[in-house]
């Protein structure tokens, strides 16, 4: 993802060019549903093509910009509200994990900065004027800041960006009645307490659903419409058309057995050479690589990456996250479940039992298909699809993923059962919660005997 700060910073110029096509969108100079030229945009925005390809390839993860299949022209668009608050409730997950990681390191210059955050957010809670949306927002952003997971913090402010951008017409924040969120997560944020964290993730979760119910009525909306989001018009984010193909497996092939050797810098042009694909299909394939770990960005603005080595903090960044997504989607989907799908639940968390009790090898995988299970039975795309992609990156960044050793589990498996039984989205999170106690265990237990190992 271009703006992520991983092994060597950002890339200030497309951060720079974002903005300005972004703003041309917004303010109309950009006309949306209108073929405009790639080539001619460059010109306009004094970028080269595989730079502005980076900005538009971002806009069309936001849902705002469609490129034509040869990548010659670009239709600009926003969101339609479902599609939006699909979006929006990605970003409440994101709030919980950023929190999550942030709280337990936050240092004295952190909880300063936040203090005044707060007290700007109190002021204008206060007054009841236009401060009130920015001073909101501001409580979200510092969290995207704070956390020291980048891919966590890179996906936030993307969510964040698609809120306050993706629909044509603007919502701004009317709910004044904040103090329980901005008490409760300053209060988590005093402690340095993961389980406060988590609490106070959960008021803001109540919070934002005021929040969309307002917004219902400025568009006219039911407010079940955005606080149950199904049925979303937009059909081409979250890698939701993502099909892996032989060429596909050729790429990743090629990183994993190091025939694309790790340091090195490869460009578009080149790898598109290699590997026979055409540069517009290309492009996708590198932005997935880029968020599963795997490249990040050349030093260069041709379209270059550059094979990355991971680290095992890269692996427990993923880990997290996708104890976090999987979170957002066992509480979307509980309550939807079939009794086909409960029994289906029931075989997975049976193996579980059977697997732990026995220290099966098939153990971790077992764990994963119930990430998996949860994920595909959530009517929202934004979790569901993100967190396919998360675990193609937990998959695949590391050449050895460290198994999970943690078999006294029960206490999830309970509790599971009990938010699939009764249908109750917070058990589900009273689970994941306490599975990711385990695996905060099995983070420090890996760290360990890698530590151990020496250079």
């Amino acid at each position: 993802m271009a703006d992520e700060q991983s092994n060597g910073g950002t890339r200030p110029l497309l951060d720079e060019t974002f903005a300005d096509v972004l703003g041309s969108v917004r303010d109309g100079t950009l006309a949306e549903d209108t073929d405009h030229d790639v080539l001619a945009l460059c010109e306009r925005y004094h970028v080269g093509p595989t730079a502005l390809n980076g900005v538009l390839r971002r806009l069309r993860e936001m849902g705002l910009a469609r490129l034509a299949p040869t990548g010659a022209t670009v239709r600009f668009t926003h969101l339609d509200p479902v599609t939006w608050a699909e979006g929006s409730w990605m970003l409440v997950g994101l709030v919980e994990v950023a929190m999550r990681s942030a709280a337990p390191v936050a240092s004295d210059d952190d909880l300063q900065h936040y203090e005044d955050v707060v007290a700007r957010a109190r002021r204008a809670a206060a007054e009841r004027g236009d401060e009130l949306d920015p001073a909101v927002f501001a409580t979200i952003e510092f969290w995207a800041e704070c956390t020291p997971d980048l891919l966590v913090a890179h996906l936030l402010r993307q969510a964040l960006a698609q809120v306050r951008y993706g629909v044509a017409i603007a919502a701004p924040w009317r709910v004044t009645d904040i103090e329980s969120w901005v008490a409760s997560s300053l209060q988590a944020l005093r402690l340095r307490d993961r389980s406060s964290a988590e609490r106070a993730a959960h008021v803001f979760a109540r919070l934002w659903a005021h929040h969309l119910e307002h917004c219902a009525t400025t568009w006219g909306l039911e407010p079940q419409a955005l606080l149950s989001p199904t049925g979303a018009s937009s059909s081409d984010m979250y890698w939701s058309d993502w099909q892996p193909d032989d060429q596909w497996i050729e790429l990743l092939g090629s990183l994993r057995d190091g025939s694309l050797e790790p340091g090195h810098e490869y460009t578009a042009r080149g790898l598109s050479a290699r590997f026979r694909i055409p540069v517009p299909r290309l492009l996708p394939m590198l932005d997935r690589l880029e968020v599963m770990g795997l490249v990040r960005p050349g030093d260069g603005l041709d379209g270059s990456v550059s094979v990355t080595t991971p680290t095992l903090t890269d692996w427990s960044e993923t880990l997290a996250l996708l104890l976090g997504l999987q979170e957002m989607c066992a509480r979307t989907s509980v309550a939807r479940l079939t009794d086909d799908d409960r029994e289906q639940l029931a075989a997975i968390t049976l193996r579980i039992r059977r697997q732990a009790r026995t220290k099966d090898y098939a153990y971790t995988s077992t764990l994963l298909e119930l990430n998996r299970f949860f994920a595909a039975h959530s009517p929202n795309r934004a979790m569901r699809h993100t967190t396919t992609v998360v675990i193609s990156r937990l998959a695949y960044i590391l050449p050895e993923p460290p198994p999970f050793r943690q078999w006294e589990i029960e206490d999830f498996l309970q509790l599971i059962e009990e938010a699939v039984r009764t249908g109750e989205p917070d058990i589900a999170s009273e689970a994941c919660h306490a599975l990711a106690a385990h695996f905060d265990a099995h983070i420090a237990d890996v760290t360990a005997r890698y530590e151990s190992m020496g250079p």
